[in-house]
């Protein structure tokens, strides 16, 4: 029970900041997660890290599979990325999807990182 207070006293302190939601029976492992959340949210920010989302759509080519049109789509998002003034240091998830809108599809794929300014 010590070690359990100051890590809901620590959450509390700062979902000012953040949100946090407990779901039943998850109250400890929830309070745990927060936690370490904004325990690396601090660490990054000291750093000079931040957490950002990308996202970027091509055209679809039917030439090549579902995987390669996906691959490219990722590809020509971290080439965007890589040109702006931001160096991705941590891909915290990545997501893509093919979309069929009238025989027409396009290709989405999105990024979730933490970046830091270039040197």
């Amino acid at each position: 029970m010590n070690k359990l207070f100051p890590l809901i006293a620590m959450t509390l302190a700062t979902t000012a900041c953040m949100q946090f939601e407990v779901k039943p029976g998850r109250v400890i492992g929830d309070t745990v997660d927060a936690s370490k959340e904004a325990y690396q949210s601090i660490q990054r920010s000291r750093r000079g890290e931040e957490e950002r989302a990308f996202s970027h759509k091509t055209s679809y080519d039917a030439a090549i599979s579902n995987a390669a049109n996906i691959a490219s789509c990722k590809k020509e998002l971290m080439e965007v990325v890589s040109l702006s003034d931001l160096v991705v240091s941590q891909v915290i998830s990545e997501s893509s999807e093919v979309q069929d809108k009238d025989g027409d599809k396009t290709i989405y794929c999105a990024v979730q990182a933490v970046v830091r300014p270039k040197a």
